[in-house]
């Protein structure tokens, strides 16, 4: 089993590899963004725990599985449950936080509407992604 959590260690760092190379430009602010990553600016700056966001990135197509079962597990230990986890606000935010790489606790404390436009730019990956589809 090891050897298996090992070997996809081993992959999820060429794609990170691969995702740092394929970047492109912020006009804004001449900083390098994942191509594809969905990049939110503020309408104000944002404060929490004595650090200042203007923006956030988020890289939703580098999430691997482990993330998801993580978001679980945090869920778990709240004793917070998604039985749809596309649906789930606690899940999509928690989902958000992990594609911009900051605490689940910096999304949570969003203004409402950049925490809605969040909320909804996560559940449209999931969806995206056949997350949640039945199979027959």
């Amino acid at each position: 089993m090891e050897d298996i959590k090992k070997e996809n260690r081993q992959e999820a760092v060429t794609e990170e590899t691969k995702a740092e190379t394929a970047v492109v430009t912020d006009s804004d602010t001449k900083e390098k963004v994942p191509e594809g990553a969905y990049v939110m600016n503020l309408a104000r700056p944002y404060t929490y725990e004595d650090k200042t966001y203007k923006k956030f990135v988020f890289d939703f197509e580098n999430l691997i599985g482990e993330d998801l079962v993580d978001i679980e597990t945090e869920m778990t230990a709240v004793g917070e449950f998604a039985l749809s986890p596309e649906i789930s606000t606690s899940f999509l935010y928690r989902l958000a936080a992990k594609a911009a790489g900051v605490g689940s606790d910096v999304i949570l404390h969003l203004p409402i509407r950049e925490f809605g436009k969040v909320k909804n730019k996560a559940q449209s990956f999931l969806v995206s992604t056949g997350y949640g589809e039945k199979t027959l």
